[in-house]
């Protein structure tokens, strides 16, 4: 018996890992394109506004797959979900390597967001329903350790492949590692979730994708048009209009598609805000200073992305510890120290702001990147372990669909700034007074987690 209980363990183990890999090349490829965007502009004829939309139009696709990640697990075998996920980043791959135009290379990305938001969701679900509770954290850190690494290796890779062959081929060399991870996941998949017939509910999804959807497409056009534009306040009006109508039929639902009563706990609430913000911010620093290091201070697309390796390893090696250090101090603690290290760096790239050297750059980021890992997925975990077991899907969709929500807002909100703005450097500036202001917020509302140990 205790025989089976170790060959089940060992097929979990390794079907998490291989899954976290997954979700590594995902998004790694996410940030890879940042730095590129320079050279898809000229390439393509077209803005930095509208290259951005390479990675808030794939992190869109991923936030709209995970709202409904609930509904799949539910009608498909795990081992089912992992081969649609491998099939559709193969195929996405294989259309942004041979992109002719701006539109292809968004489709593209496009269909890979799709499989980026069925295996993201797993890998934690893995976790929540397979590994004990007292080793969660651990298990969280570990998984999230290979995760982390991606949002800022992405640059770095990216700037490489593109500086001594062609950006088109980061999507090629990435392909066997994810084929490999996807064989061993599909090799040792348990079934996660139990299997039950649902009617996949439509109008909600639409409410929401619309809510979603109207939000980015509303903060891009802040930048391009203003405030006082109708292009604006017409999206925005119907983001906000589509959310309400989803709380509006979600209430009345048995089974709405993601259950709001995960939103009665206070402290899955301000484990999902924080969360949020400081997603928000990282994937705004990663759109952000590639982009200041190669048209401000003239690096190579290389050199720009490698100023983000040092924050990018911090963070992974510290992932596994600040897990560790949930499960034994609690989560108040650990978001306090985190969010001191968030309020620090950004204070020091805004007082710079002006005039970021490289040092500035590598400094500030790594600053940053310590606090995050104190906060990031150590609030996912406080956040689940707050909801009871049968609400854990919901949690884990909310969660998984705010962090892509988060970086493509994140993305759209600085690209918008920027545009707003005469020079990259004032914009700058605006980018990082709104990024302390967050950093506060998470400061206080690190002080309202109970002091009690998760």
């Amino acid at each position: 018996m205790e025989d089976d209980f170790l060959i089940e363990q060992k097929h979990t183990n390794f079907a998490i890992f291989a899954t976290a890999v997954l979700a590594f090349c995902g998004v790694l490829l996410e940030t890879a394109m940042n730095v590129t965007f320079p050279t898809l502009v000229a390439q393509f004829h077209t803005t930095l506004n509208a290259v951005q939309w390479v990675t808030t139009g794939y992190l869109l696709a991923v936030a709209a797959t995970m709202m409904i990640t609930g509904f799949i697990e539910s009608r498909m075998q795990t081992r089912q979900l992992v081969v649609c996920a491998l099939g559709l980043f193969v195929l996405g791959g294989a259309i942004c390597a041979v992109s002719i135009n701006l539109a292809m290379l968004l489709i593209g990305r496009i269909v890979q967001g799709l499989a980026t938001g069925l295996i993201m969701p797993l890998v934690f679900a893995l976790i929540m329903v397979k590994v004990p509770r007292a080793q969660q954290g651990r298990y969280v850190g570990i998984a999230g350790m290979l995760i982390a690494l991606a949002p800022s290796l992405g640059p770095s890779y990216g700037g490489f492949v593109t500086q001594v062959a062609s950006w088109r081929l980061s999507f090629c060399l990435i392909m066997p590692v994810a084929l490999i991870a996807g064989v061993i996941a599909i090799v040792n998949m348990p079934q996660v979730f139990p299997q039950q017939k649902m009617v996949f509910p439509v109008g909600q999804f639409a409410l929401l994708l619309l809510g979603l959807i109207g939000i980015i497409v509303g903060f891009n056009q802040l930048g391009a048009s203003g405030l006082n534009s109708l292009s604006t306040w017409t999206p925005l009006l119907l983001g906000l209009l589509g959310l309400i109508g989803y709380v509006k039929v979600a209430s009345k639902q048995t089974h709405p598609l993601i259950a709001l009563t995960i939103f009665h706990s206070r402290q899955f609430n301000l484990a999902l805000g924080l969360y949020f913000s400081v997603q928000f911010m990282q994937l705004g620093q990663t759109f952000l200073l590639p982009n200041y290091a190669q048209l401000v201070n003239h690096l190579g697309s290389f050199s720009a992305g490698a100023s983000l390796l040092v924050g990018s390893f911090a963070s992974a090696i510290l992932s596994p510890f600040t897990g560790h250090w949930l499960d034994r101090f609690g989560i108040r603690r650990v978001a306090l120290c985190g969010s001191l290290f968030l309020l620090t760096a950004n204070g020091l790239l805004l007082i710079f702001s002006q005039a970021l050297s490289t040092g500035l750059i590598v400094g500030g980021y790594l600053l940053y990147m310590i606090g995050f890992s104190f906060i990031f997925n150590n609030a996912l975990t406080y956040g689940l372990q707050n909801l009871p077991n049968k609400l854990t899907p919901d949690g884990n969709a909310a969660f998984n669909t705010m962090q892509q929500y988060a970086g493509s807002l994140g993305t759209a909100s600085v690209s918008a700034v920027l545009a707003a703005t005469t020079t990259i450097t004032s914009g700058t500036r605006a980018v990082y007074v709104g990024m302390l202001m967050i950093s506060i917020l998470v400061l206080i509302g690190s002080f309202n987690f109970n002091k009690q140990t998760a």
